[in-house]
């Protein structure tokens, strides 16, 4: 088969871009790296922003909350022994949810409209031949890099930041339908603490840098004990171990290349205050889509 578009990457902006394009009845093939969908430990904190979006292309924000999920109607940021909330307003319902469960779901609405996605495939060996792209055998039409932060080698660029972050099953002592954030140094707002309530007893906690840091593992663990821990009641235990991942700043497109169409952490669309990616991958996705992959059609 000769697909419209070889989408690499089966993430958020992946699935999304798969999901609008397919609506416009093109054909479309996912290629995922990983052998099955993996927990994305960083993050897993959904705006209701992200989430309007996906409603107003048609993909239902409902489901969503009857998993195991937390509703979030504000967030709470802590600085120099002090807190500010911030309510989000009427109708203005983020999610705290396990990133597997929302990169199946999205997946799936992306299945729905007849997007293949075929798993353990690492884009290694790309080509072209006249018209068509050639991806581990697969020919398409049109290609797109949905492959994250690490981009196509696997090195990573100077500009991204990095999160460093894991899942504690525990009883804590902090509103359970608020985002929370700690500023842990005067000096320095580009880097925070944060746990984000994300269904049951299960909580995302950790910690973002806008800029590369050795001593990020240090952080952490100064964090955890100063801010989090002492609120739990009880035994508490990680359900994911603490892992670092890199989040896109750096715009790894090449108009010159086949690395043209990118969306996402490829191409650099995380928020470069607060390192949020969920939103901006969302739109990049349908931005890249409503142009239908014009190469000099869409911007975010």
């Amino acid at each position: 088969m000769i697909y419209d578009y070889i989408i690499v990457g089966g993430g958020i902006a992946g699935s999304v871009c798969a999901y609008e394009l397919g609506k416009k009845g093109k054909r479309c093939l996912i290629l995922e790296r990983n052998s099955r969908q993996a927990e994305k430990v960083c993050g897993g904190g959904v705006s209701y922003k992200a989430l309007r979006m996906l409603k107003e292309i048609g993909i239902a924000a409902e489901p969503l909350f009857l998993m195991n999920a937390r509703q979030v109607g504000g967030h709470v940021i802590y600085e120099d022994g002090g807190c500010t909330e911030k309510l989000y307003g009427e109708g203005r319902v983020s999610l705290g949810i396990q990133r597997t469960l929302l990169d199946q779901y999205l997946l799936c609405a992306a299945a729905h409209v007849h997007a293949q996605i075929q798993f353990g495939q690492r884009a290694a060996m790309v080509t072209k031949s006249g018209e068509l792209y050639e991806v581990n055998g697969f020919l398409a039409r049109e290609l797109v890099w949905a492959s994250g932060a690490r981009g196509i080698s696997g090195e990573i660029p100077k500009e991204q930041s990095i999160g460093l972050s894991g899942q504690i099953a525990a009883n804590v002592n902090l509103a359970e339908d608020r985002f929370h954030y700690w500023y842990f140094d005067a000096a320095d707002h580009e880097k925070y603490f944060w746990a984000f309530p994300i269904g049951g007893h299960l909580w995302n906690v950790g910690v973002w840098n806008r800029h590369f840091d050795r001593k990020l593992k240090n952080d952490y663990q100064y964090c955890l004990e100063a801010f989090f821990l002492h609120k739990v009641s009880g035994k508490w235990e990680y359900v994911r171990k603490p892992r670092a991942e890199f989040l896109g700043h750096c715009d790894q497109r090449r108009p010159d290349s086949y690395r043209k169409n990118g969306i996402g952490d490829f191409a650099g669309t995380c928020n470069p205050v607060n390192g949020g990616g969920i939103h901006y991958a969302i739109r990049s996705a349908i931005a890249y889509a409503g142009a239908e992959g014009g190469a000099d059609g869409y911007s975010y």
